[in-house]
């Protein structure tokens, strides 16, 4: 079950306070948004409903109490499987990684969004992104090559040893010992950076 939050208003006092209901301990496997300001509220919101809403008002999902930002500023919409930002006609705007949306934006893992100004409010996480291929490290045993994408890397000779050995052993830690074994041991350490391939060959 998803912590769900809603707003409320204490008519008695005067004053507008964020109230929670629902069942503790979101599930972290699920996508949400992560408040990147303090006075947004609340502070990790689980899309765990078909829609929701983002601005200055106390009505919205998650509440961004500053003055340059419309009252139901944006929402975020699932349609085919994918998070979608739309921006409600705001006076100031929505931005994603600081540009401008000029139409849905669908959500991608660590897009930065903003509400009326570019600098950013709230992060939006998956848990589970889709991997680009264009960014996958493949490996060709027949022709002993090594790519990213489309790319083909030229490494040198210990370079592709070191990168073989981490392939062979991917999802694994491999210690220090067991990278410098597969370069003849040409790993360095540098106090305070870590290791360098020593390998100008």
């Amino acid at each position: 079950m998803c912590e769900r939050f809603h707003c409320a208003i204490g008519i008695a006092a005067g004053t507008v306070a964020r109230v929670r209901t629902g069942t503790a301990g979101a599930d972290p496997e699920l996508p949400h948004l992560v408040a990147l300001q303090p006075a947004v509220e609340p502070a990790r919101f689980v899309l765990d409903d078909a829609e929701c809403t983002l601005g200055r008002g106390v009505i919205c999902n998650l509440v961004v109490p500053f003055a340059f930002v419309s009252r139901v500023h944006s929402r975020i919409r699932l349609e085919s499987g994918r998070f979608q930002l739309h921006d409600r006609q705001s006076s100031n705007g929505t931005y994603v990684n600081g540009e401008r949306i000029q139409g849905p934006h669908i959500l991608a893992n660590h897009d930065l969004i903003g509400l009326g100004e570019a600098g950013p409010h709230l992060t939006y996480v998956d848990p589970d992104p889709t991997q680009n291929a264009a960014t996958c490290l493949a490996y060709d045993d027949g022709a002993m090559r090594f790519s990213l994408g489309s790319t083909r890397l030229d490494l040198t000779p210990n370079q592709f040893r070191l990168l073989r050995r981490l392939n062979r052993n991917r999802g694994e830690v491999c210690s220090r010992d067991e990278c410098a074994e597969a370069v003849n041991n040409l790993i360095v350490t540098r106090p305070g950076l870590g290791y360098v391939l020593d390998d100008a060959a």
